[in-house]
């Protein structure tokens, strides 16, 4: 009687088990979307989104100003920054296709008309710079007209000037870091390796080293800035003593990581704004922390998954940050720590595309800008 009763109770158990995991098998009889299903490419959400309640809900904020009808949601963002001094001013660089502002917290955008027409509205802006105390002190990393420029703005982006152009066409300036400490030394990266500085706010440059492969990120210590970071697309260099003798981190990442690191993969490093010792790094769906000034790596616990929705991949890509607070973008959602990465929540965007640059605002942690765009794959013929 026993064992007659146990296969029942073994039969309505497995019944049970398959309708509960019919749909997470895929086994419904249903078609599973495809991505082409998924995208409809005439209408996928990119360009800048805005969320006031730590990143619960979103708004689409693309509306060009005195233009009725006409949006910037098919611009390919590749780069963002918010003044230091008014959280309503924020600067968006695209990939060939100029400078836009928006003066109102992003509920409309202009396109930065240069004055003195030096500024292309076809070129791409890598990094956008604002000095602390004087924002209306821009500076601009580009792609202008073909050669790369650094081009600096006394009046908040109504007029600009060329102050360092590069001799070789189709190289770019890729990064530009504002002395923490003093506001008239910026260090600027270019494509070519070059790591400059200039001590005037970009009148003159002095050559600090030559890198073996495109300046991506320049870290400067807040509290001392003899010590500065670089990041290029092959490997991390720290100095501590503001430029003068270089220490390859490369091998201290690979020991400590115990894994090999492609660091074209790398997209962005970032200096906590607590400790200068603590650095961020993005890599592919992963995100790496040294503690003690690039001595020491590790992975942190993250929860981003290994594939979206359209079946790629998610990268991490540039970080938000305020005190305890991290944000990143990766696929089409963004993930929230409230605990410097300890542990995470994600929330989703209303968007198809990728995640490339997450902002917070420096007055109110629960306003979040994120900008993506989407490259729809190539349709074999």
């Amino acid at each position: 009687m026993k064992e007659k009763y146990s296969k029942i109770i073994l039969f309505f158990l497995v019944v049970f088990m398959a309708t509960s995991f019919t749909g997470c098998l895929g086994l419904t009889g249903e078609k599973e979307a495809s991505v082409e299903d998924i995208i409809d490419e005439k209408n996928y959400n990119q360009g800048v989104f805005k969320s006031i309640d730590g990143g619960q809900t979103w708004e689409h904020k693309v509306n060009l100003a005195d233009t009725e009808g006409e949006l910037i949601d098919k611009v390919k963002i590749s780069s963002m920054e918010m003044d230091p001094e008014n959280n309503q001013i924020l600067y968006l660089g695209t990939q060939a296709n100029g400078l836009y502002k928006s003066i109102d917290g992003a509920d409309s955008w202009k396109k930065v008309i240069d004055e003195n027409k030096i500024l292309s509205i076809q070129a791409t802006i890598y990094k956008i710079a604002i000095e602390k105390g004087n924002s209306v002190m821009v500076y601009l990393g580009t792609l202008n007209s073909g050669s790369g420029e650094f081009l600096k703005s006394d009046d908040g982006g109504t007029s600009w000037s060329r102050k360092h152009i590069m001799s070789k066409s189709g190289e770019y300036v890729s990064t530009i870091t504002i002395d923490p400490i003093h506001n008239n030394i910026i260090y600027l990266g270019t494509s070519q390796g070059g790591l400059l500085k200039s001590e005037d706010r970009g009148e003159s440059w002095l050559s600090m080293n030559w890198f073996s492969a495109s300046v991506e990120d320049v870290l400067v210590d807040f509290q001392n800035n003899a010590g500065i970071i670089v990041r290029t697309k092959t490997e991390m260099q720290k100095s501590i003593d503001g430029g003068k003798s270089w220490e390859l981190l490369n091998k201290k990442m690979k020991t400590s990581l115990k894994i090999k690191i492609n660091h074209s993969l790398i997209s962005s490093a970032k200096m906590s704004d607590i400790d200068p010792l603590m650095i961020y790094l993005t890599y592919n769906h992963l995100i790496f922390i040294t503690r003690d000034g690039g001595n020491v790596w590790e992975k942190l616990n993250t929860i981003t998954p290994q594939l979206t929705v359209i079946k790629e991949a998610p990268k991490v890509k540039r970080m938000g940050m305020k005190k305890e607070i991290l944000y990143y973008g990766a696929g089409n959602a963004i993930y929230k720590s409230l605990n410097r990465g300890e542990t995470w929540s994600s929330y989703a965007i209303p968007i198809i595309g990728d995640v490339r640059y997450t902002l917070s605002d420096h007055t109110n942690s629960s306003i979040i800008y994120v900008g993506s765009f989407y490259d729809p794959p190539k349709k074999k013929r």
